[in-house]
């Protein structure tokens, strides 16, 4: 039997566990979190529910510090894994949320880039780990893995595959498609290229429109002139309620991305940074592990430069050849104007302190207005 790590029981995390357990091909699932109450409360929850069902998977939980590499290596070399899912960030993205909607507005405009140490720090201890414990399972990082995974690329990290964003977008798009021109939703097949950026532009404050590539088939027949393919992408992802209700979507592309990369044949899909590349890509997805799916009309070069160009508008301007990553000026601005953080660049390996720098300052910025 496959055997999978889960590295985090937040919100994606407990999506991804309760969808999995009443799945009868679940493999075997370690579930490991900090919290060791909650943690094995939520292994609890999932298999009560598996056992309605009348499925019983193999499912334990251990307690663990990412940060403690040494011992993260250790359990990884024990336990073998075919595949590693990281869910585990510092502080979550939509945390600014509860500030008051002016001011979110305001800091929201720094985009989700501003964040990276917190979503950084735990994936690099992480992939530091599976390099030490010698072995070489399929990493899927779910934590903002446009801008991530491509930082620990640069530094020999890169995980197998990220999740969402991109994917975030694809299946809602043909849904669209499906409807406006009443054709099966099975037989529309879409190929875009674009960066987590394009998902946030029409759902937070103070994104701009970035650009990206579409390529829409019906069957065998390009359709995409009879569509404003802007207008498409807008609605596509207006779909969706506002809030994380979405999430589950995500967990749905992990475990998707998960079966794939236990499997020996292929699938065409989508997904964020295949081979440490910046923003999303149509791919196919197997035990080998990612290749690039790009159809004739666009090349590798312009659908990274795609991707590149939308970071800029995602908060971060370069991550450079040894991974330093470069905040855009007016990133830097903001967080500096609003909260104190004044860093132009960190290095992977500093993004723990500036993380919990960052939390920190923001934590005595929100206490102004009385959020916990």
């Amino acid at each position: 039997m496959s055997k999978v790590l889960l590295m985090g029981s937040g919100e994606v995390g407990s999506h991804i566990l309760e969808f999995l357990v009443r799945d009868a091909k679940c493999p075997e699932l370690v579930v490991c979190d900090i919290n060791e109450e909650v943690g094995m409360k939520k292994v609890h929850n999932a298999l009560s529910g598996a056992s309605i069902f009348r499925l019983y998977p193999k499912v334990t939980f251990k307690k663990l510090d990412l940060l403690d590499v040494e011992t993260t290596a250790s359990v990884i070399k024990k336990e073998n894994p075919d595949v590693i899912i990281n869910c585990a960030v510092l502080q979550t993205w939509h945390t600014i949320r509860k500030l008051p909607n002016e001011v979110y507005k305001k800091l929201s405009e720094a985009s989700l880039g501003a964040w990276l140490p917190c979503q950084l720090a735990l994936a690099y201890h992480l992939m530091l780990a599976v390099k030490a414990s010698g072995l070489q399972p399929h990493v899927i990082n779910t934590a903002l893995s446009d801008l991530v995974n491509p930082v620990l690329a640069k530094v020999g990290l890169a995980p197998t595959i990220g999740i969402g964003n991109v994917e975030l977008i694809e299946p809602a798009v043909k849904l669209v498609v499906s409807n406006e021109l009443q054709v099966p939703t099975d037989i529309v097949k879409v190929y875009l290229v674009a960066h987590h950026q394009w998902w946030v532009y029409p759902r937070e404050s103070g994104y701009q429109k970035a650009p990206y590539f579409i390529k829409i088939m019906v069957q065998d027949n390009d359709v995409t002139s009879q569509f404003d393919t802007d207008q498409v992408l807008w609605d596509a992802i207006k779909l969706y309620p506002s809030g994380t209700e979405f999430t589950t979507v995500s967990a749905s592309s992990t475990i998707k991305n998960m079966y794939a990369l236990l499997s020996p044949s292929g699938i065409f899909t989508h997904s964020p940074s295949p081979k440490g590349l910046p923003g999303g890509y149509p791919i196919v997805l197997s035990k080998s592990g990612a290749e690039l799916a790009l159809p004739k009309e666009i090349s590798l070069d312009a659908a990274i430069h795609i991707n590149e160009t939308s970071a800029k508008l995602d908060g971060i301007d370069q991550v450079r050849e040894d991974g330093t990553v470069v905040y855009s000026k007016y990133t830097h601005k903001i967080l500096k104007e609003m909260l104190g953080f004044d860093h132009k660049s960190f290095k992977p390996e500093e993004s723990l302190a500036l993380a919990k720098e960052l939390m920190s300052k923001y934590k005595d910025f929100s206490s102004k207005y009385k959020v916990s």
